[in-house]
């Protein structure tokens, strides 16, 4: 009677329903589809929100990051050198053999001449060196010939003032302009004879710093020969030896187209000018006036001629100078 009077239930649809496949995946399609489609978009954050973006990097843009690199001329080797672990050791072994070798060099040249010192000596200025030119040309202008002492905290000596701060302070920037001034002069010179050869200039610095060495050598054999310590520095003699430059070129420059008495007019008087200059520089060092230094009563008069004999042989190193030769 209940089959007959009521109906009947359509048959469920489950996992053992009599379903086709192709039926069952139609069905599991359209069900993922409208869960996506009903899913709000701010029900889950996206991945990248939590994390930073350049940690999510494509396969694609990773696999192409070296071949962008590539492109550099100079890319693929950069690359090789960091990933390679043998030359980076190479280049850090490099690195400390370069500091050593420079310290080694350093504390050699510190070991004769110290680099402080030759801060010193360089530390001038635009009105230093026009002051100092003009005492070179005109030495029977100045008045004063004393050095500044630079004095400690206490009140001791502990030098001279750099020649910044004193005009009578030597300094070996004018001495080496001096010097390179020299040599391009001599080829200028030699050019407008139509004799120049690129050996010249090695020639003519070779035979001024001949000179040079000569002349400190002899000052300071006489300086041992007469007790003469440290009134008188080494790098204070190579500085008033070099001053000859500024002088001789003058006198060079004249010689190819003044006439003859012009040019030993000038000789002699820049070389009077430079050996009353090496005089009044060097008195002080030489013959101090205070009669207390051990041995200064003992050699005065020594010191005296051999102060004579230093302004005297000017004449002949501007002489050796201005002969100016190629080499060929």
């Amino acid at each position: 009677g209940q089959m007959g009077g009521q109906p009947q239930n359509p048959p469920m649809r489950g996992a053992f329903s009599p379903i086709s496949v192709e039926q069952q995946q139609q069905f599991a399609y359209n069900g993922y589809a409208g869960q996506q489609q009903q899913q709000p978009q701010h029900a889950y954050p996206q991945p990248q929100a939590a994390y930073p973006q350049q940690s999510f990097v494509p396969q694609q843009q990773q696999q192409q990051a070296p071949m962008a690199n590539q492109s550099t001329p100079y890319g693929m080797f950069a690359q090789n050198l960091q990933n390679n672990q043998a030359a980076q050791i190479g280049m850090q072994f490099a690195g400390n053999a370069m500091n050593a070798m420079q310290e080694n060099v350093q504390q050699n040249v510190e070991r004769y001449v110290s680099m402080r010192q030759l801060k010193h000596y360089f530390d001038v200025s635009n009105i230093y060196v026009l002051s100092k030119l003009r005492v070179l040309v005109f030495p029977w202008l100045q008045k004063s010939w004393h050095r500044h002492a630079e004095r400690d905290q206490t009140g001791q000596v502990v030098g001279y003032k750099a020649p910044r701060e004193d005009a009578n302070s030597p300094d070996l920037y004018i001495p080496v302009m001096g010097l390179v001034s020299y040599v391009i002069a001599i080829g200028l010179i030699i050019g407008r004879l139509g004799v120049f050869h690129p050996e010249d200039l090695g020639y003519t610095a070779s035979s001024a710093l001949g000179v040079i060495v000569f002349e400190v050598l002899l000052i300071k054999m006489f300086c041992y020969l007469l007790n003469v310590g440290a009134e008188l520095q080494f790098l204070d003699i190579v500085a008033f030896s070099g001053y000859k430059f500024v002088t001789t070129i003058l006198v060079v420059l004249l010689k190819p187209w003044a006439p003859w008495w012009v040019t030993w007019s000038a000789f002699l008087y820049f070389g009077f000018a430079l050996a009353f200059f090496m005089i009044r520089s060097l008195r002080h060092a030489l013959i101090p006036e205070s009669s207390s230094v051990t041995g200064v009563n003992v050699h005065r008069k020594r010191r005296i001629h051999f102060l004579f004999v230093i302004a005297m042989t000017q004449f002949l190193y501007i002489w050796i100078l201005m002969q100016y030769k190629s080499s060929t």
